[in-house]
């Protein structure tokens, strides 16, 4: 598995382990939903990734990570408490985990790096009730990291 991959899937059991023994009946999912919507859900999507040039005459440089974490609620306050948490949760890093060891919650993965916040920005994006067949708030978590791995 592509240490990619696996720094998402870490951002994405964070969130799922945060969230599940507070409100067990929410959704978590690794992708913006298309389908039926439930509430509450929270999406983790990938979004941009590059690479900053570190060095004349060295070609690797900083990998630069974007996760945009989509929160739907059910009102004002639950999108609010929901945005406020994730940027408490992932505000001092995240630990990214070896996941071809196996999964949470039958295996524990070896930590193999972390991913230090560059930035971090939780905002409310409005929904237009005229639009939707049931209203419902909407926020967002923008995650920007690089990851460091434990050597």
């Amino acid at each position: 598995m592509y240490i990619e991959r696996k720094q998402d899937l870490s951002v994405y059991y964070l969130i799922k382990a945060t969230f599940t023994p507070l409100n067990p009946s929410i959704t978590i999912v690794d992708e913006f939903p298309t389908g039926e919507l439930a509430l509450p859900t929270i999406s983790i999507e990938n979004s941009t990734y590059r690479v900053k040039p570190l060095e004349l005459g060295n070609r690797m440089g900083i990998d630069i990570r974007k996760w945009n974490i989509n929160i739907f609620a059910d009102n004002k306050s639950q999108r609010d408490d929901y945005g406020y948490l994730i940027k408490n949760t992932v505000q001092n890093g995240i630990a990214v985990y070896d996941y071809d060891e196996g999964f949470p919650p039958d295996v524990s993965p070896t930590q193999i790096g972390a991913m230090h916040i560059l930035e971090l920005s939780v905002s409310p994006i409005r929904i237009f009730p005229q639009l939707v067949s049931k209203l419902y708030w909407r926020g967002q978590v923008k995650l920007v990291a690089q990851y460091n791995q434990t050597t």
